[in-house]
């Protein structure tokens, strides 16, 4: 992770924007799942991932994208937009099963005049080991979710995650 690495977030009506810049991975982007939740919770009905600045995206921030595209299962359409994602990252986000279950829009979006962006505060992020492990472990299992062919790519992390929680649990005994 460097400094450019960000998830940056703003709200636009009912509609949360997302912009990952640099490489989105867990190490920035832990606090957004429960950002997007309390969102949906306040009455947004809709999430744009900008992409046009992410470099690349780790299992953990897909997982992220995942979530948020299976939060509201009873939505008519798609909760989820993928916008300005280069040619690589759709084939990313395809491999994994995600783009039959959020909106691609094609072609450049611009970023609304007086969009104000800020990073996700504290107040989401895990605040033990034990809290950053169970979260990754539930956005690996909305990768899981996605297609049978995940649980061959993501499976081993979850067992990883599982093996970790143990080992958390016998030292406290």
């Amino acid at each position: 992770m460097t400094e450019e690495d960000k998830v940056e977030v703003a709200v636009l009506g009912k509609t949360v924007y997302v912009r990952p810049t640099g490489y989105a991975t867990q190490a920035v982007s832990l606090g957004l799942p429960d950002f997007l939740d309390a969102m949906l919770q306040e009455g947004c009905t809709s999430v744009t991932f900008d992409l046009g600045q992410c470099r690349a995206m780790d299992s953990t921030f897909m997982g992220v994208i995942a979530g948020a595209a299976m939060a509201r299962p009873q939505a008519r359409g798609k909760l989820v937009a993928i916008v300005n994602a280069g040619e690589r990252t759709l084939q990313q986000l395809a491999f994994i099963g995600l783009l039959p279950v959020v909106a691609v829009v094609a072609g450049a979006v611009e970023m609304s005049q007086g969009l104000r962006l800020a990073q996700v505060g504290t107040l989401h992020w895990p605040k033990t080991e034990r809290e950053r492990i169970l979260k990754i472990k539930r956005l690996h299992q909305n990768l899981l979710e996605l297609n049978d062919k995940n649980e061959g790519r993501f499976g081993p992390i979850l067992k990883m995650l599982e093996a970790e929680l143990q080992q958390q649990e016998d030292r406290r005994q």
